[in-house]
């Protein structure tokens, strides 16, 4: 049968309106109860406050493709990422530079990381070799299932979502006040809030990624139910309000930052701030815009960090020592317009501003958390001032280092 005469003109405009292609897939990773939870002080599980969720999001384009999996867990080793990139890559023949995978790091999670391998029972050994299997199931699921469409952004704040956490004392030391109900710190938070959106030919809007830098720590060390925190009911807030059948979530920087609620033992105050951060979202998403462009790019850069400080771990605790060497990467994506640049460790949310400007695109996506876990990453300023959170810092006066990596990851982007 012979086309109309317009068809192929049809079918050029719609390429031109949706010039990527699109896959999502989505895998329930909630442990059992009894699980190993990490993000304060290892603890053992006794309830199931709000199930956890991978999501996979594939991109191809023009001149490649990536595959991001976001996951509600504390984060991961880069031993982890390396198995699970090699299992990916034998399915599909990506490159690592093309796959990533990043925490959201909820400290209500199975113990993925931060935890000594002794502290590990059999449960949690099961757990870990089941959840490798099903993030490489989403991935390909989002790999093979992509279909046209496009990224839309948006931009808008949530300037009482948190706080930064350091306080200068009266005696000039500097120290952690993890509460700050009143917003009366007066450190710097970035309170912005990047949304990227999939929309598909005829309208239909089925993703959102939500990128905003905020400890998921609503609940505290008495907590010991597996949770995903805030970022699950931020999720749960946005399906249930909207035709989106995936809701991302992924950390931006945020490691000096905590929710002006937080360190409690009830679910229902992670549900509050979720859904307040939710309904943010939500009044933005008129203000969604295409994002032009269809090249798909990645970039993989090594970084080498020589430690200048013992790892911050309790007493009785194997350490890294100074002077060992610390391999890891920065990397970046990027679909058209929109970037993604990810890094491996608690990323200080004054780098949120820095890395934006120093990205080639229009809109920039900044993912810590993601790839490895080397520890905190502060700017210089607060190394100089101190507190736990340059304890637990790799080495003094990365910022320079952390800029000039970042940078190279964004120049091939370009």
């Amino acid at each position: 049968m012979s086309q109309g005469p317009g068809v192929n003109g049809e079918i050029a405009d719609l390429e031109q309106e949706y010039p990527l292609w699109l896959g999502l897939a989505r895998r329930d990773i909630t442990p059992p109860v009894g699980v190993l939870l990490a993000g304060y002080r290892p603890r053992r599980s006794n309830a199931l406050g709000h199930r956890l969720r991978a999501d996979a999001l594939a991109c191809r384009g023009e001149g490649g493709t990536w595959v991001l999996t976001a996951c509600d867990l504390i984060g991961f080793k880069a031993s982890t990422v390396q198995s699970i990139r090699e299992a990916i890559s034998s399915a599909t023949g990506l490159p690592a530079d093309a796959i990533a995978v990043c925490g959201t790091h909820t400290h209500s999670g199975p113990a993925t990381n931060l935890v000594e391998d002794a502290e590990l029972a059999d449960v949690d050994r099961r757990y870990m070799a089941s959840l490798e299997a099903a993030l490489v199931e989403a991935a390909l699921e989002a790999y093979g299932g992509a279909v046209q469409g496009r990224f839309e952004t948006a931009v808008t704040k949530a300037p009482e979502l948190g706080s930064n956490r350091r306080i200068q004392l009266p005696d000039g030391r500097w120290e952690n006040e993890w509460q700050d109900p009143e917003g009366r710190h007066p450190g710097y938070f970035d309170p912005t809030v990047m949304i990227a959106a999939i929309r598909r030919p005829g309208g239909r809007l089925e993703s959102l990624v939500v990128n905003v830098g905020c400890h998921p720590v609503v609940l505290g060390p008495e907590s010991l139910a597996v949770s995903a925190d805030y970022p699950g009911y931020m999720k749960d807030r946005i399906e249930a309000k909207t035709e989106v059948s995936a809701a991302i979530f992924l950390q931006a920087g945020g490691a000096n930052i905590n929710p002006r609620i937080c360190i409690k033992d009830d679910g229902r105050y992670a549900e509050g701030v979720g859904s307040n951060l939710a309904a943010i979202v939500l009044e933005a998403l008129p203000r969604l815009a295409p994002v032009g462009g269809r090249e798909v790019r990645c970039r993989r850069v090594p970084w080498r960090i020589v430690r200048t400080r013992d790892a911050y771990k309790p007493a009785g605790h194997q350490t890294k020592k100074k002077g060992e060497v610390i391999e890891t990467e920065i990397s970046a994506f990027r679909a058209g317009e929109l970037a993604v640049v990810f890094l491996p460790g608690e990323l200080f949310s004054e780098y949120n501003a820095v890395l934006r400007q120093m990205s080639p695109t229009r809109r920039t996506l900044v993912v810590s958390l993601a790839n490895d876990y080397i520890g905190y990453l502060p700017t210089d300023e607060a190394q100089r001032e101190g507190a736990y959170e340059t304890r637990m810092a790799p080495a003094h006066l990365l910022q320079s280092d952390l800029a000039e990596h970042a940078r190279r990851a964004f120049g091939e982007l370009a």
